[in-house]
């Protein structure tokens, strides 16, 4: 009997059925893409029916952003405890839900208060089911696979613009959210039965069918089925979280790694909510200005795909990097083409590249720093951090809006801010890597 299963299925060749979770997986993200993205498109409709300022707005940008942190520091760790499985049905039922309430929200608070409630969901998702990929891939298209996943996003907030674009006219903003959650309540359906539980939860946490759902798993991917459980592996001592990713080892690379996510969101938050809003100022039709999700969508699909392609070809810390600064050339080249439309519109779609592109990256390199011992508190973490710029980039963005200040010059502080995960790529890439003894010091400290 293999006593390492986890490994084995690192080395073995992908089975049907693994392509089928990671297939199910990104269309659960495609769903997460366009529950974030379809306020930004609602937006400019919201403020014209409400008359509701920048400043406003920018708050209600922000609801989501915060509940994701609320979930990814509070929901996702419990995937270690109550299975991956678990959350990534509990937390994207309660998105369903929330999206269908969105549709119906009649004031400001309604509306921020279901916006918190989608974040909570959308936060715990995300790093399980990242967990989830990593779990079900073998060695080889490993982080091919990863940047497939996060395809899943920019796909639906891409198929989102074209829905919002379609609707916005003879059935409003509200229609946004229902045809959403419609859409969102059949997939939960089939992930309901589609949707397996991770091999090595199974293993760590032993409930007391734990043999018997692990060969039904084994059975579908081509494995001898178990007897007995075998060993099981040491974990961090007291109680994990984010203390065993401060501990030594995992410091210098969980700060950096924080550092850069929270650069990240700050950015691509931004970009995703107040775009559509940013070319309708500059003179754009509002029914064009929503149509740009196509070619922003369009753009990040490519660069999710190149990173994936690119990653399994060279350093991935590095190229992750230079996808970064890529990102900040662009918000600068954003700023100072304006109001030049078609300029504005490629530039976006140079944004959206490289920004989601070297999100992939991000968190290519994030399930590779951590071991699987502590690989779900890392994931979460740097999501959780995350959230933190997520919330952030929607504000600052309506403030400085709201308070006037020049397009290029806005574009260039945000261009500042893609310049941080750039830079802590690159020293994370001159430090040392963690090898064994170091972490299994960790695990018997």
């Amino acid at each position: 009997m293999d006593q390492d299963a986890p490994k084995s299925i690192a080395d073995a060749p992908m089975t049907t059925f693994q392509f089928v979770v990671v297939l199910l997986c990104c269309v659960i993200n495609m769903a997460d893409g366009a529950d974030v993205i379809v306020m930004a498109y609602a937006a400019p409709l919201i403020a014209r029916q409400w008359e509701i300022s920048p400043q406003v707005l920018g708050m209600v940008f922000a609801a989501a952003p915060v509940g994701m942190a609320i979930g990814a520091f509070g929901l996702a760790p419990l995937a270690d405890r109550i299975g991956r499985r678990a959350i990534i049905l509990s937390a994207f039922g309660g998105i369903t839900v929330c999206m269908l309430l969105t549709g119906f929200a009649d004031n400001v608070p309604m509306l921020v208060a279901v916006r918190l409630l989608t974040g909570i969901g959308l936060g715990a998702l995300l790093a399980s089911l990242t967990v989830i990929i990593v779990e079900y891939t073998n060695r080889r298209w490993g982080n091919f696979f990863i940047a497939v996943f996060h395809i899943g996003f920019a796909v639906g907030a891409s198929l989102m613009g074209v829905v919002a674009a379609a609707l916005a006219d003879d059935h409003g903003w509200r229609s946004f959210f229902i045809v959403g959650g419609s859409v969102n309540l059949l997939i939960f359906l089939i992930a309901i039965f589609a949707l397996p539980e991770s091999v090595e939860f199974l293993m760590e946490s032993r409930p007391r069918n734990a043999i018997a759902r692990i060969n039904r798993i084994f059975a579908k991917i081509g494995r001898a089925p178990l007897s007995v459980l075998p060993a099981r592996i040491e974990k961090v001592k007291q109680g994990g979280g984010l203390p065993s990713l401060l501990k030594p080892p995992l410091r210098r690379p969980s700060l950096l790694l924080w550092a850069a996510s929270m650069g990240y969101t700050v950015v691509s938050y931004y970009h995703l909510n107040w775009t559509p809003h940013v070319l309708a100022d500059a003179g754009v039709s509002a029914h064009l200005a929503i149509s740009s999700g196509v070619f922003t969508g369009t753009g990040a699909i490519a660069g999710n795909l190149s990173m994936g392609v690119l990653s399994s070809r060279t350093d991935t810390v590095r190229l992750t990097a230079f996808y970064f600064l890529g990102s900040a050339i662009s918000f600068a080249t954003f700023g100072l083409v304006a109001p030049n439309a078609v300029g504005m519109f490629a530039a976006a779609t140079m944004i959206s590249f490289f920004t989601l592109g070297g999100f992939s990256g991000l968190m290519i390199v994030t399930s590779r720093q951590y071991p699987a011992l502590v690989r779900g508190t890392g994931v979460g973490a740097v999501v959780g951090f995350g959230r933190f710029g997520a919330a952030l980039g929607p504000m600052l963005g309506g403030l400085m809006i709201g308070a006037g200040m020049q397009l290029w010059g806005s574009y260039l502080v945000f261009a500042a801010f893609a310049l941080i995960p750039f830079i802590m790529l690159l020293t994370l890439r001159g430090g040392p890597p963690l090898d064994a003894p170091t972490l299994h010091a960790l695990a018997s400290e």
